[in-house]
């Protein structure tokens, strides 16, 4: 049999499939995007005023040296400065009234652990008639959201929100549909009993595995890149191709490629040992929801990070290519590598088993 004509049936009788689920995730990866301009505004959490005040701090022995400047108010008799742990300033730590002008040095002790507290001031402009106006809240810390202290991502920028959808459902929206077909290929052949009829043509099991191998693997590939250009269109379109590179967008979706071809591999290996769909099913979601919930943990958990290590998604660095640094290439070695040996051991399965007449 001519080389790629399994590959040309398998796509004629699968291609409605193909584009309807290209068309979901079209939809879902645009809508996503164009999410974000309502989701960056959910994270903005400055402090009020934050602008018109600034926070220096020196490092002393015994102690740190805060000086606060801020904007002078037209009109002010003087300033008070309140200090606090949390932007609610109703029951501060401390209170300096009587401040003339702008700057002001405040003397902060080391906490227990011999660590600056982070604190809270708040410049409060007083006029003569007595009313008082905020100048401004500032920090002697950098703050950042609960999102970042769990995730150690800021997702108010367009790379930690596109971080967002690539470590946490993309791997199962195109992992179990991608694991799903790529079981199906194969034991569709044995439960409808034409293996052994497609085996009697002029074609080796070798390349019957490997073009049906290559046709899912190549479909993933459109898919990735189609997805690549609806992210460019719609970053651009909420304007924000400014903030991360076309480049940046296609090569961070592109590097999920890898992860999917063992995927495959493993599903076609499952397809090819056991002949049922249902069983292989059964492992290739089996396989793909451990690797997820694993790295999941990781995440989470700082104390279960190194479990990470022992998944493939942890080898897809995504975030080093949305932010333009340099993405390892051993990872993607090992991932390819990792394919190719399931591949061969699926074409060794196979080459060994009776085909049922």
């Amino acid at each position: 049999m001519k080389i790629g004509k399994t590959m040309l049936m398998e796509l004629k009788n699968s291609w409605k499939g193909f584009v309807l689920f290209i068309l979901v995730v079209v939809l879902l990866v645009g809508g996503f995007a164009h999410a974000y301009p309502s989701f960056s505004e959910a994270f903005e959490d400055e402090l009020e005023g934050s602008e018109n005040v600034d926070v220096k701090m020196l490092k002393e022995d015994k102690e740190v040296n805060v000086t606060l400047n801020w904007k002078e108010i037209d009109n002010a008799e003087n300033y008070s400065i309140l200090v606090g742990k949390s932007p609610n300033m109703m029951v501060a730590l401390e209170r300096v009234d009587g401040i003339e002008r702008p700057p002001h040095d405040y003397n902060l002790s080391y906490d227990e652990d011999g660590e600056i507290p982070k604190r809270y001031f708040a410049v409060v402009a007083v006029r003569a008639e007595g009313e008082r106006e905020l100048v401004g809240i500032e920090t002697n810390f950098e703050r950042t959201t609960a999102f970042q202290e769990i995730w150690g991502v800021d997702y108010g920028d367009i790379q930690g929100f596109l971080s967002l959808l690539w470590s946490t459902w993309w791997v199962l929206l195109i992992g179990l549909y991608i694991g799903y077909i790529s079981v199906n290929v194969i034991t569709k052949d044995y439960e409808e009993d034409r293996m052994d009829v497609i085996l009697s043509k002029p074609i080796s099991r070798r390349q019957y595995i490997l073009e049906k191998f290559m046709v899912v693997s190549l479909y993933t590939l459109s898919v990735l890149v189609i997805i690549g250009l609806v992210l460019i269109g719609s970053v651009y379109s909420v304007g924000e191709l400014n903030s991360v590179s076309s480049s940046a967008l296609i090569i961070s979706t592109l590097l999920s490629w890898p992860v999917f071809l063992v995927i495959i591999s493993v599903s076609v290996l499952a397809g090819i040992y056991l002949e049922s769909s249902r069983k292989a099913v059964g492992v290739s979601f089996i396989f793909i929801l451990i690797q997820y919930g694993i790295n999941m943990v990781g995440d989470l958990t700082e104390g279960l990070e190194y479990l990470k290590t022992y998944t493939i998604i942890n080898y897809w660095d995504y975030e080093s290519a949305l932010y333009g640094e340099t993405v390892g290439a051993l990872d993607v070695i090992f991932l390819l590598v990792l394919s190719a040996l399931l591949v061969v051991s699926a074409l060794v399965i196979f080459e060994r088993k009776d085909i049922p007449v």
